[in-house]
């Protein structure tokens, strides 16, 4: 059985680390993290985006009469 998708980028990230120097690694590691915020960010924008299309349908009715 062959190798996962996930198992050969590992298996790539491990031999750049081997030839990697400390700078490199900080910058990497950086980056990993600024790419996981990016990506919480979209996916809390996506969940608002869907609260907002299932309330919109409110704007365009008018409130009950309330005497």
């Amino acid at each position: 059985m062959g190798k996962t998708g996930r198992e050969l980028v590992l298996e790539r990230l491990y031999a750049a680390i081997r030839r990697a120097n400390t700078a490199d690694l900080l910058r990497a590691a950086m980056f990993l993290e600024w790419a996981f915020d990016v990506r919480k960010g979209c996916s809390r924008d996506r969940a608002r985006a869907r609260q907002a299309q299932a309330y919109a349908w409110r704007k365009n009715v008018d409130a009950p009469a309330r005497w």
